[in-house]
């Protein structure tokens, strides 16, 4: 392959990857939380004499740092996805929040951890599974709100899962590998099971859908519920270039789909197949018939 060949080919292959919601999120998730956590590492330690507070607060900042860079990622890949720009004053709630989350979480399973529960095994595996579920859950309700019609609860939920399942990985990754590169490839195997977590909850309440057409196999899917996806060239679902914030939505709700021009208030019932054509974009409805 020439070197012109292989430059063609890498925004194709970037094209593929943002059309591919499950492996985006899946991509962002492992080097997200990876890279938060080898981050994590040059944070200062407590030492070995610690108090059960300094080692409370050491495994807080740790999961801290850790889960603001995975939030950062995962959030960063949706808006990606959703054809937005990724503008740094967006982000600074999710670095912040996803620092808060992961410090509660973080202290809480130092400080769960700090008091025999149970066997010896049990408390090794099940309490910190139960404590990186935490973890994952405050990420995930955090997550869903730039999602339309995911909503909190069913963010908390697949964060719980993919916390929790990534949790174990984690547990038993570290076993294996060193502690420094135990941690990191944990972390990205929590990230891995976060991502995924959010995609396969997202579909499984998925009722009726948006599939806007950017261009040849490039695609975007959005959820459709009482929350409008809205479309316009302000901070809108749907990003047009040259349209006023707002210009359109489209809702579902009842039982029915409509398309709602914002100035005039026209409202225009839709079902599974309806085409929309707004400027080069290719709107299509999916629902179940």
């Amino acid at each position: 392959m020439s070197a012109s060949e292989s430059s063609n080919s890498l925004p194709l292959k970037l094209a593929a990857i943002r059309a591919n919601k499950a492996l985006l999120y899946l991509l962002a998730g492992g080097l997200g939380g990876g890279a938060g956590s080898v981050l994590a590492e040059f944070a200062p330690g407590s030492g070995q004499r610690a108090t059960a507070l300094a080692l409370m607060v050491t495994m807080g900042v740790w999961s801290g740092i850790s889960a603001s860079v995975l939030a950062t990622a995962l959030f960063g890949a949706g808006e990606w996805y959703q054809r937005r720009d990724v503008r740094p004053r967006k982000c600074v709630p999710v670095v912040l929040l996803g620092a808060l989350g992961g410090f509660i979480s973080g202290a809480t399973a130092q400080a769960a951890y700090s008091v025999q529960i149970g066997s010896e095994l049990f408390h090794h595996v099940v309490v910190r599974t139960v404590c990186w579920g935490l973890m994952g859950a405050l990420l995930g309700a955090l997550l869903s709100r730039p999602v339309p019609n995911l909503g909190w609860w069913r963010g908390l939920i697949a964060g719980a899962i993919g916390g929790g399942l990534g949790g174990v990985g984690f547990l038993l990754v570290g076993a294996v590998l060193p502690d420094a590169l135990g941690r990191a490839v944990g972390l990205g195997t929590l990230g891995l099971a976060l991502g995924l977590a959010m995609i396969v909850v997202e579909k499984l309440f998925r009722e009726a859908s948006l599939e806007v057409i950017w261009a040849p196999n490039e695609t975007t899917s959005f959820n459709l519920g009482a929350q409008a996806v809205t479309i316009g060239g302000g901070e809108d679902h749907v990003f047009v270039r040259g349209l006023p914030h707002h210009f359109a939505s489209i809702v579902f709700a009842n039982g029915v789909i409509e398309y709602v021009e914002t100035t005039s208030g026209k409202r225009t019932p839709l079902k599974d197949g309806s085409r929309l054509e707004i400027g080069k974009l290719n709107l299509v409805i999916h629902a179940a018939k």
